[in-house]
C-alpha cells in the first residue's frame, strides 16, 4: 500500500546570545520529539538534519562551524528582511480587507436617495 507522507522542511536560523554578542546553536527538537521537522541548513549545499542526534553531529563539523562565525556578517541581514517582507504582506493584506470593508459602505451610501437634502 502507497501513502504519501508530507514533510515539514524549514530553514535553519541560530540564536543570538545577547551577552557575548554572537550567534550559537540551539537544538530546534525538544528531548524525544517524535514526527521532527526537517530542517536544512545553509552552512553547505543539500545539508539538512532530523532530529536531535543528527542536528548534535551536524553542527560538530568544520563548514558549520564557519557558517556560525560568519552568520552575522552574511546571512543576518537576509533573516532580517525576509521576516520583515512577511510582516509587510500581513499588514498590506490586512489593509486591503479594510479597504474592501470601506468601499462597500461608500457604495451603500452612494446607492442611497438623498430626496430630502433639496
Amino acid at each position: 500500500m502507497n501513502q504519501l507522507v508530507t514533510v515539514e522542511s524549514s530553514i535553519y536560523i541560530p540564536t543570538f546570545d545577547e551577552n557575548n554578542d554572537i550567534y550559537v546553536d540551539e537544538s530546534p527538537y525538544k528531548p524525544y520529539e517524535r514526527k521532527c521537522v526537517k530542517y536544512e541548513c545553509r552552512c553547505k549545499a543539500g545539508s539538512y538534519f532530523v532530529g536531535s542526534k543528527m542536528f548534535k553531529q551536524h553542527i560538530k563539523s568544520k563548514t558549520h562551524k564557519d557558517f556560525i562565525s560568519y552568520y552575522k556578517k552574511y546571512f543576518k541581514e537576509v533573516d532580517e528582511a525576509k521576516e520583515i517582507i512577511n510582516d509587510l504582506k500581513i499588514e498590506n493584506e490586512l489593509l486591503k480587507r479594510k479597504l474592501k470593508k470601506y468601499q462597500k459602505c461608500i457604495e451603500m451610501l452612494d446607492e442611497e436617495q438623498f430626496d430630502d437634502c433639496d
